[in-house]
C-alpha cells in the first residue's frame, strides 16, 4: 500500500482520497478506522453527557431496559436503544453477539468455546462477554475463525 501525505497551507479542511483496485482486508480496515475516527456517541456519565469516539468503545450493553457503553475504563449510560446502534454500526467492526450485547471486533483479544455451543470473548480489558449460539457462525466468520 502506498501513502502520500501533503502538507498544503492552503488547505481549510483536511481531505482524504482513497484510490485502490480492488479492496482487501488491510485496506478494508484503513476505510473502517477512518470511518470511525471522527464518529462519536453521546453518553451520560455523572450527570453529564460525554462525546466519545466510537473507535473507544469496546461494547455496547442492554441491562434493565437501559443501555450502557463501555470504553476500556469506564461506563456510559446512552438514550438510544440496542437496535438503533446496531443500525447506526452498520458495515463497522461492531457486531451483535446476544440479543443484549453489541462488541467491537476489533477490541476482542480472544476467544473460547463454553457450554451450550456458546462463545466467550475475552475484550482487550480483560472483560468477558457471551456470544449466544444465534450469533455464534456470523461472529465466528467476521473473526475468521
Amino acid at each position: 500500500m502506498k501513502i502520500t501525505i501533503m502538507h498544503d497551507p492552503n488547505i481549510t479542511e483536511p481531505e482524504i482520497t482513497v484510490k485502490y483496485g480492488y479492496l482487501d482486508n488491510e485496506l478494508e480496515d484503513v476505510l473502517t478506522y477512518i470511518s470511525l475516527a471522527d464518529n462519536r456517541m453521546a453518553g451520560n456519565l455523572n450527570g453529564e453527557t460525554h462525546f466519545i469516539r466510537i473507535a473507544d468503545i469496546l461494547y455496547f450493553e442492554t441491562v434493565d431496559r437501559r443501555v450502557f457503553f463501555y470504553t476500556s475504563d469506564r461506563t456510559f449510560e446512552t438514550k438510544m436503544k440496542i437496535y438503533q446502534i446496531e443500525e447506526k454500526l452498520l458495515n463497522t467492526p461492531f457486531s451483535r453477539v446476544s440479543k443484549s450485547a453489541i462488541v467491537n471486533l476489533k477490541k476482542v483479544k480472544c476467544i473460547n468455546s463454553e457450554s451450550y455451543s456458546r462463545l466467550c470473548a475475552t475484550l482487550v480489558n480483560g472483560e468477558k462477554v457471551i456470544v449466544s449460539r444465534q450469533y455464534l457462525n456470523t461472529i465466528k466468520e467476521k473473526l475468521g475463525v
